[in-house]
């Protein structure tokens, strides 16, 4: 039997994710987390197919800026078990269960409970959304430095979509520039939000004036004008912070976000088992 074989079956609910569950499985033998109340929040929405994924995205993360706290949002789905192995390797981690996020106007969805829970909460503290499918390769002195200076950072956009999300993007960028706003597109894989930013307000009147055209703002628009009308905000260079898409990775990067996650196969696998002897050695 293969190491995935002793893996609950949610972790490993298609080939694509059983085959990667296999090839991680050490990140489960790497030393757990501590927490630091001096450093920022981490924060990632989660559920129970992605605890192996999050596992090295934020431990490989961890290992690089080596001071900070975990927060997770719970979609729903995070069991007992995966709570408790939350808890040994993340340092006992806040875990916030997605619907107790208070929505108001806001549209259903995961990706707005993060984002409402970061613009609610960094009065006082640097936050930083991790993508649970992310990796990190080498140190990040960027984020550092951000953290350091309280300036917000965003991982750059790729390529652009195409279809209804490319010309919802271009209708708000066009709305943007009416309404004095900045607008850059960007990555869910790694952001930081300045402490004493911004809360809801710049979120809340996009939601709005695209509701007045009959549209459904999404939180990662929200998440890009926020981002973009922020105080000098950091913008990390490409390529050694990257989105992974149909072109090959570049050479040596510092941080890599794979979207669509083990169906990135292979340069997925090898970045996460990259990730994995870096935390064991």
């Amino acid at each position: 039997m293969t190491i995935s074989g002793f893996l609950p079956q949610r972790w490993r609910a298609s080939p694509d994710t059983a085959r990667y569950a296999e090839a991680i499985a050490g990140v489960l033998h790497t030393a757990p987390i501590e927490q630091s109340e001096g450093g920022p929040a981490i924060v990632s929405l989660i559920g129970t197919a992605q605890v192996l994924p999050y596992l090295v995205a934020i431990k490989s993360l961890r290992r690089r800026i080596a001071r900070g706290r975990s927060v997770i949002v719970d979609d729903g789905t995070l069991t007992g078990e995966d709570r408790a192995i939350l808890a040994h390797h993340c340092g006992d981690p806040e875990i916030l269960p997605h619907q107790a996020v208070r929505r108001g106007p806001f549209p259903p969805g995961d990706g707005w409970a993060l984002l409402l829970t970061i613009l609610d909460r960094r009065a006082g503290q640097y936050w930083i959304a991790l993508d649970p499918h992310s990796v990190a390769l080498a140190d990040v002195p960027e984020v550092e430095a951000a953290i350091a200076s309280n300036r917000s950072f965003t991982l750059v956009g790729g390529d652009p979509p195409g279809g209804p999300a490319r010309r919802l993007e271009r209708q708000v960028a066009v709305l943007c520039g009416t309404r004095g706003w900045r607008y850059r597109a960007g990555c869910t894989g790694l952001s930081g939000f300045a402490a004493g930013g911004a809360g809801r307000a710049l979120a809340a009147g996009l939601r709005a004036e695209l509701a007045a055209l009959g549209e459904t703002a999404s939180a990662q628009l929200a998440r890009n004008l926020v981002l973009a009308n922020e105080a000098g905000p950091v913008l990390l260079p490409r390529p050694r912070y990257s989105r992974q898409g149909s072109k090959a990775p570049a050479e040596d990067p510092a941080f890599v976000h794979f979207p669509d996650g083990p169906r990135h196969g292979e340069p997925y696998i090898a970045a996460s088992q990259a990730a994995i002897a870096f935390l064991a050695g």
